[in-house]
């Protein structure tokens, strides 16, 4: 089975080689990223005496956010952290949060990319958060006798799907995590039918109930408005948003703002690539009344619907709505799942998602049951939004209870750490 994967993921790179190289003859910074994932990062800073050197594996954006705490904390014990992140977006944000780490690529899951890796950083720990499982990379930690555990780890249902296909394969791989941190008795349960023994899990909660929040005191909005030179109003955020998903709102936000002359709407889209088509759409559906955060401008005082396309800030601008719909939730160009409602949540913002959300499905079940949040489908959102809009006073409450359900369940950090037992410095 190791020779098959090997064979089938050395096939998936080739094909997928040509959009690479055009990716990288249009980025060079993508194409020196390949380079790192592919040979190595090269020299790094060198070891510190008597500092163990914490390598902390994040996928994307998501991950990267969820690691802020986690990583807040390692630092206080003693130890040097190394960050790596496999998407552009991810290192982008990564590097923005701990200039002053050293934050690179992970590696290619080929032989010669992971054994260069671990060469080069020489990490002397591996915290995983929540996904992209390699098998090279775990097994040459393995036999470097190097451990690595994965944290806050979930296993949406197309993955536990596959992975129960090839079953005995991912046992083995999964065998070489010495600990396994999951989010929800679901995911245990899950893990524990691919084979991992219960004794080396423990259901810890999730990261990302523990990312401090943005400031959302009392002047906290005016000076989010004083910093944009957006108007005041009330505001709708469409966060994390896939295609399909903007020209839905869009659509729904029109026939809103002629009943609610105050209200503006914001998108956020998911992925930086789209950030252009979806300012298209934004101007095709609202000409001349249309804003942008990265380009500032005096008419962003008239304008209705404005883009956030910048990285990192989302989370601060869940603190300037009054009612959040968080994305990759409703039917469209992408296979759903959802994203975190938590930065909402924290700021006291209401929120919305549509039915797709297995890949936070204990998280959203239990928002919806604190009275948080609210799930419904395309046909039902114009009708609910508009209900909410009338009803401030059920935004506040919702708000209230969004925000005490997360700070009721913060402690995932502590439980994690306490439970994986990384080295410390002395």
């Amino acid at each position: 089975m190791r020779v098959l994967y090997s064979i089938l993921y050395a096939l998936a790179f080739f094909l997928g080689s040509p959009y690479w190289l055009v990716r990288g003859m249009v980025n060079r910074n993508f194409l020196r990223t390949m380079k790192a994932r592919i040979l190595g990062p090269g020299r790094i800073l060198p070891k510190m005496s008597g500092v163990p050197r914490i390598w902390v594996w994040a996928l994307s954006l998501g991950e990267v956010l969820s690691a802020r705490k986690l990583v807040a904390t390692l630092l206080e014990s003693k130890v040097e952290v190394v960050i790596s992140a496999t998407t552009q977006t991810g290192l982008a944000i990564a590097r923005s949060l701990w200039p002053t780490l050293v934050v690179l690529p992970s590696p290619l899951d080929f032989r010669m990319s992971t054994r260069n890796f671990v060469k080069q950083v020489e990490p002397d720990f591996l915290i995983l958060v929540e996904t992209d499982i390699w098998p090279r990379i775990l097994e040459e930690l393995k036999k470097r006798s190097i451990p690595a555990s994965l944290v806050s780890a979930r296993l949406s249902p197309r993955s536990y799907r596959n992975y129960k296909l090839i079953k005995p394969f991912w046992s083995k791989v999964l065998s070489n995590f010495e600990t396994i941190a999951v989010q929800s008795q679901e995911d245990l349960e899950k893990f524990e039918n691919l084979g991992v023994a219960p004794e080396r899990m423990l259901v810890t909660g999730n990261l990302k109930f523990d990312v401090d929040p943005f400031d959302f005191g009392p002047n906290a909005r005016e000076a989010l408005l004083e910093k944009t030179g957006w108007p005041d109003g009330r505001y709708i955020l469409l966060g994390s948003s896939h295609p399909g998903e903007e020209s839905l709102i869009l659509s729904i936000f029109k026939g809103l703002a002629e009943v609610h002359p105050l209200l503006r709407l914001i998108i956020a889209p998911r992925d930086v690539p789209k950030f252009e088509k979806v300012w298209e759409l934004i101007n095709q559906s609202f000409p001349g009344r249309a804003g942008r955060r990265s380009m500032p401008s005096t008419d962003d005082k008239e304008a209705l619907v404005f883009l956030l396309d910048t990285l990192g800030e989302l989370a601060n601008f869940y603190s300037l709505a009054d009612l959040a719909i968080i994305g990759k939730s409703f039917p469209g160009r992408h296979e759903g799942g959802g994203h975190n409602p938590l930065e909402a949540a924290i700021s006291g913002c209401p929120v919305i998602t549509g039915p797709q959300v297995h890949n936070f499905k204990w998280v959203y079940k239990a928002l919806v049951k604190a009275g948080g949040a609210l799930v419904t489908d395309s046909q039902k959102l114009s009708g609910l939004m508009a209900s909410l809009l009338n009803d401030p006073l059920k935004l506040k409450e919702m708000g209230e209870k969004g925000r005490n359900f997360v700070l009721a369940n913060r402690g995932s950090v502590a439980k994690t750490l306490e439970f994986i037992r990384p080295p410390k410095g002395q």
